[in-house]
């Protein structure tokens, strides 16, 4: 790519944005280091909708979003579908339907605690701990790779004096500046800023992009499939990917997308960033209308893909160079758009912007990576008695070595589709039967989970280095077959949790599934009601995936003119909104009061 200059109030305004998040990050320090509590969950004091507001922040990353406007620019209206993969978020209905009630009953601060909560304090509960934790590190580094890779093509962009690797590093130290001390605290307070820069960038470029003044033109040459909604069964050669043909039977990877997607959210997710809001949030009221919030805030980020999808359109059309660029690698097409596109002043703002949404990712990542090591690891095994000084000194160290861990390893990585096919694919199946079992089946037990968890990442791992030309769908079956078939082996050569633990969970959380045993000691009213809130969550699922979905088209169909399209889905939207509105905002609980301390296993 061609050299693109920064003006000088574009790098005021950018020097202006880091200095005030590390000097925020400094200011709440404090707050962060009373004790860990206060640094991974900030003591459950943080309002829902901030909390909501992070959440979204740091889905809205800018890798991700040059991912997806990537394919989106490329295939049109197909790179919807691609996002199914993880960009839509489609595991939000699951959460709001009934998940986040149920972190939220959980009182724990990461996903590795919650294994003695499900799995008791014997051998069986520690081994799944152990492995919940070591496995969620590994995703937080793979999570790092993606940042670092993603954040270095596209500063590199606007300077073409550093390397895409030294560009990494550059807002690796940035974002730790504050993560490091300031934990929870400093990032969703951080995030909150950042939404409101992303959200000035989305309107510009919506603004831009809806009313070229060849709009239609664009469309026209762009061609009639370019705007199909209809998801088709055979894709063409994707060229700019390293493996084009990779999803070539598209339909089958659609498929394997949503369900992968729809079991994750029923699994509670793999144990990230997500889990750790709805840990932090005050009570149950709070989980679900953050999650509410969350949703409806990640439409925007479709409606700015689309934006910039059409004006990388617009740019092939009137730009030569830019034509030669963007065919040769899709995943140019933000970078390009940005740098063509939008005025001295605004640049450096959505620079600003898209660098914020960058760093919420990052940040968010990495602080709730640091709990598994600090909380499950460190704490329960090295240093039980470690004084909350120690604690949170140990935090520092975690978050540093996690994003240089993860800073290393993104050099192996040719580009950001390869780490991301590996995250949502194969990697990530690995996680999908134990997270998944652990909910809904009492039999289920810790070593059932961690031979489950195990075998799964060493599938993953073995598929990626000795068949890496496998289809999408091939590693991701064969992961999550082989990570299911050791669930059940092991869970039955193995004892069964202990029943009193069982006990405990099944009073505490109140799940749905196979929990005969436990619901048959529940007095006959007592079963009756939980019938009616299972069917009731069960069914919301479903209105909530069709309501999400509508909002997400209506933004992209609003930018792209296809005004049928755009008002059938905004009906959509509107309706399933009532019917959950009854369905399911009327019956949330009221706000709790007094709020309980996390678990303490030690």
């Amino acid at each position: 790519m061609d050299e693109i200059n920064l003006e000088t109030i574009d790098i005021v305004i950018i020097s202006s944005y880091f200095v005030m998040i590390i000097v925020v990050g400094l200011v709440l320090s404090r707050l962060a280091s009373r004790s860990i509590n206060d640094y991974f969950l900030g003591g459950r004091r943080i309002p829902w909708w901030i909390l909501g507001v992070s959440g979204s922040a740091s889905n809205f990353d800018m890798t991700g979003t040059m991912l997806i406007t990537s394919f989106f620019f490329a295939i049109g209206f197909q790179g919807f579908w691609v996002a199914t993969r993880g960009g839509l978020n489609l595991g939000l209905c699951v959460l709001l339907a009934f998940m986040a009630k149920w972190l939220r009953r959980s009182r724990v601060m990461t996903t590795a605690e919650w294994m003695e909560l499900r799995f008791g304090k014997g051998r069986g509960g520690q081994t799944a701990r152990v492995l919940s934790a070591v496995a969620n590190i590994v995703l937080v580094v793979g999570m790092v790779i993606y940042f670092a890779k993603g954040t270095g093509k596209f500063i590199h962009t606007f300077v073409p004096f550093l390397s895409p690797e030294l560009c990494s590093l550059v807002m690796i130290a940035i974002a730790l500046a504050y993560t490091v001390t300031a934990g929870l605290y400093g990032v969703v307070f951080t995030d909150l800023f950042q939404e409101v820069l992303i959200l000035l960038v989305a309107g510009y470029i919506v603004f831009k992009a809806a009313f070229l003044p060849d709009h239609a033109h664009i469309l026209a040459s762009a061609g009639a499939q370019w705007v199909e909604l209809s998801p088709q069964w055979v894709a063409e050669p994707m060229l700019w990917l390293t493996n084009p043909h990779v999803y070539q039977s598209f339909g089958i990877c659609i498929l394997f997308w949503v369900f992968k997607a729809m079991l994750d959210g029923a699994g509670g997710g793999s144990g990230g960033y997500g889990s750790q809001r709805f840990y932090a949030a005050a009570d149950e009221r709070s989980a679900g209308l953050m999650t509410v919030e969350w949703t409806m805030l990640l439409s925007i980020r479709f409606a700015m893909v689309a934006g910039i999808a059409l004006l990388g359109m617009w740019l092939v059309q009137n730009d030569q160079s830019a034509a030669s660029i963007l065919h040769a690698d899709a995943e140019e097409t933000l970078p390009l758009v940005f740098a063509r596109v939008l005025p001295v002043g605004l640049k450096g703002l959505a620079l600003a912007g898209l660098m914020a949404a960058a760093m919420s990712t990052f940040d968010s990542t990495v602080n709730a990576g640091a709990a598994y090591w600090v909380r499950d690891i460190y704490q329960r095994f090295w240093r039980p008695r470690a004084t909350e000084v120690d604690l949170v000194r140990q935090s520092h160290l975690a978050t540093l070595a996690i994003a240089i861990w993860g800073a290393l390893l993104a050099l192996a990585i040719e580009n950001i589709n390869e780490i991301w096919d590996l995250l949502t694919g194969s990697l990530g199946a690995a996680f999908l039967a134990p997270l998944a079992f652990r909910w809904y089946w009492w039999r289920f037990n810790g070593y059932g989970f961690a031979a489950s968890t195990g075998v799964g990442l060493t599938t993953a791992i073995l598929l990626k280095l000795a068949a890496p030309e496998l289809a999408f769908y091939e590693s991701t079956g064969i992961t999550l077959a082989v990570s299911v078939i050791a669930a059940i082996v092991v869970t039955f050569a193995t004892p069964p949790v202990d029943r009193d633990d069982l006990r405990r969970f099944y009073k505490q959380i109140r799940p749905f599934g196979l929990w005969g045993p436990l619901s048959g000691e529940l007095d006959e009213d007592k079963r009756k009601h939980l019938r009616l809130e299972t069917t009731i969550d069960c069914l919301n699922v479903f209105v909530a995936l069709g309501w999400q979905v509508c909002m997400f088209i209506a933004a992209i169909t609003a930018v792209w003119h296809r005004w049928t399209a755009m008002y059938l889905a905004c009906s959509g939207a509107v309706m399933l909104g009532l019917v959950l509105y009854f369905s399911w905002y009327r019956g949330l609980p009221p706000r709790q009061v007094v709020e309980e301390e996390p678990r303490k296993h030690e």
